[in-house]
């Protein structure tokens, strides 16, 4: 292994080279949770451009990009609308002066339509900077492209159609094609998705971070990120990093199934993971691609190498862990299959829907299974606006308590450690438990004794969920999040203390208007 050292205010990772990551980073020293470990503005940033098929980002789904325009795509799978930029030029600090002067010398932009300039914006930010900025040029230059392995692929010549022509057509770069092939690789290999500023905007933008972009992947990772109003990104540990340990950032979806992860990252970022969520047939025990045994329906169902890219095959490779039954994998994929054109055949779901579906998948699925915990998350969508009425109804607090113990318990194991989502999950299951225990103690269900037991598990929650998010700058919806949450912790322990000073015989003298 080869190792350089990389500069930096406080000397906290270092440069390390090897056959299986290539250039990745390492620690200098002992790293504690929510320790930084680097920050970094981007060299450039652009609009977030798709290829012609799309990946939802609420079902992890691939759907059809043609009927992309000015406005959102909806996802017939989980109703996840998926927004397209707007005018990256518009937010302030992005446009730079290169751009006008190559934009004024340029006399056919009117040719250009939205679509087309959303697609060569980032190119263009990084091709200018070959001339303006040469210490940036040869970060951006050292970085992964993987040209063999994109080569006539269909995103190469989708880039050739989209970006290289449409940049030459209109004159704003000159017959460098492999250059610019190379600088699309580089934008979708090591770019980082953003959001763009302001907590109500969903559009969605990329950022080149040349430092950020060496982390490795790990389908786990070990490190925490945020990014704020300028684009300024923070790399915090979310575990505890032991001197010498790489530095790892999951490049997926933390709740995809290993097919579906090992899918992602061959297509777009062409390599194979073979990390310990990757080789373990029940992925550490998060079970997230497991089916249950048709045979002795006790067992659950997982590939016997799931390392292998492609295990929808006729060969015999899965097995059941309980009764060792073998299954094929064309089989496998026929139950995936039927599982997905059942969720796909209702648009709109109720609650009462999603609740059937749920239970009637769970016959055939894992509980925890990528499939199942996205209905869970969408019927927690549904309940969380039931919440917000005057007198939510008992069985739907309580339902929402049970999904977010699922989802925090799934998280435990894919996300250790310091987890946006998990703290959001872990604020939202502490407002049901409070509501449901005033509830009970007004109705004298349970004593003064029992509602201060359920409002410390409430306050337990709400502290670990803001020990989670309180990275997070105070602009973006975590961070405004944040901001309620220290107010609702503030006021659960004043009232928490005044449950604990009542005498046994004034059990019916409080109630707490602010959770009912």
């Amino acid at each position: 292994m080869i190792i350089k050292e990389i500069e930096d205010v406080v000397q906290k990772y270092v440069e390390a080279s090897s056959k299986q990551w290539g250039r990745y980073l390492i620690t200098e020293k002992q790293l504690s949770p929510g320790e930084i470990i680097l920050r970094e503005k981007p060299l450039a940033v652009g609009p977030a451009v798709f290829n012609k098929n799309l990946l939802c980002f609420g079902c992890s789904k691939i759907i059809p990009n043609d009927p992309i325009q000015m406005g959102k795509v909806q996802c017939k799978t989980c109703d996840t609308a998926i927004f397209c930029s707007p005018p990256c030029e518009e937010r302030q600090g992005l446009h730079t002066h290169l751009e006008c002067g190559a934009f004024k010398k340029c006399g056919h932009l009117k040719d250009l339509d939205w679509t087309e300039f959303r697609h060569i914006i980032f190119p263009l930010r990084l091709w200018l900077l070959r001339e303006a900025n040469e210490e940036s040029w040869e970060e951006i230059m050292k970085l992964e492209a993987h040209l063999k392995e994109r080569k006539d692929t269909q995103v190469w010549h989708d880039r050739q159609e989209t970006v290289i022509n449409v940049l030459k057509r209109v004159g704003l770069v000159d017959n460098s094609d492999d250059l610019l092939q190379r600088i699309c690789g580089i934008i979708d290999v090591n770019s980082f998705e953003l959001r763009s500023p302001g907590a109500l905007d969903n559009s969605l933008l990329r950022g080149l971070y040349p430092k950020a972009a060496l982390m490795a992947h790990d389908c786990r990772g070990n490190t925490y990120l945020t990014v704020d109003d300028d684009f300024n990104l923070t790399v915090y540990a979310s575990v505890s990093i032991e001197k010498g340990g790489a530095i790892l950032f999951n490049y997926t979806s933390s709740l995809m199934g290993t097919f579906d992860r090992r899918t992602f990252l061959w297509t777009g970022k062409y390599f194979n993971c073979n990390c310990a969520m990757c080789r373990h047939p029940e992925e550490l025990g998060a079970h997230l691609s497991s089916i249950l045994c048709p045979r002795c329906k006790k067992g659950y169902v997982g590939v016997e190498e799931p390392y292998v890219v492609n295990t929808f095959i006729r060969k015999r490779n899965w097995f059941c862990g309980n009764c060792k039954r073998l299954y094929s994998g064309k089989l496998i994929r026929g139950t995936l299959d039927l599982a997905e054109w059942q969720i796909m055949r209702y648009h709109h779901l109720t609650a009462k829907d999603l609740e059937k579906l749920i239970e009637n998948l769970t016959r055939t699925f894992h509980p925890h299974h990528s499939l199942l915990l996205n209905l869970k998350q969408k019927l927690l969508t549904i309940y969380r606006k039931e919440l917000m009425s005057l007198h939510p109804e008992k069985h739907i607090l309580r339902r929402m308590v049970e999904l977010c113990r699922e989802l925090v318990e799934v998280l435990e194991i894919v996300e250790p450690g310091i987890s946006r989502l998990k703290g959001i999950m872990l604020y939202e299951m502490h407002r049901p438990i409070v509501i449901l225990a005033n509830r009970m103690y007004a109705s004298r269900e349970i004593s003064s004794e029992e509602l201060a037991i359920r409002l410390e598990e409430a306050t337990k929650y709400l502290k670990n969920a803001l020990s989670m998010l309180l990275l997070e700058p105070a602009s973006t919806p975590e961070g405004l999040l944040v901001k309620r949450a220290l107010q609702e912790y503030k006021t659960l322990n004043q009232r928490l203390e005044d449950v604990r000073s009542l005498p046994s015989a004034s059990e019916s003298s409080i109630t707490f208007s602010h959770y009912l």
